[in-house]
């Protein structure tokens, strides 16, 4: 199940090999600021400085994952077969 309606930069992935490191927009090209419904990131806000330090997707999901990977729009999770 795809979670994005679009895709997050005008080139995505990522060429192979490419290092990539914040602000993204400058290697991909324009974000599409949609807000991931799993884990929150918005792509081209949280990667970019302005009202906070830019996170790189790896800082991002490492701190995400430690909070236990809780859904950013808990009305998105899809339902388990026993549920």
């Amino acid at each position: 199940m795809a979670l994005l309606t679009v895709k997050p930069y005008a080139v995505w992935p990522p060429p192979a090999g490419l290092v990539i490191a914040p602000p993204y927009e400058q290697l991909l090209g324009p974000a599409s600021y949609e807000v991931c419904p799993r884990c929150g990131f918005e792509f081209g806000n949280d990667d970019n400085p302005g009202t906070a330090e830019p996170s790189s997707f790896e800082e991002y999901r490492a701190e995400w994952e430690a909070d236990g990977c809780p859904w950013f729009e808990a009305g998105q999770r899809p339902k388990r077969s026993d549920e």
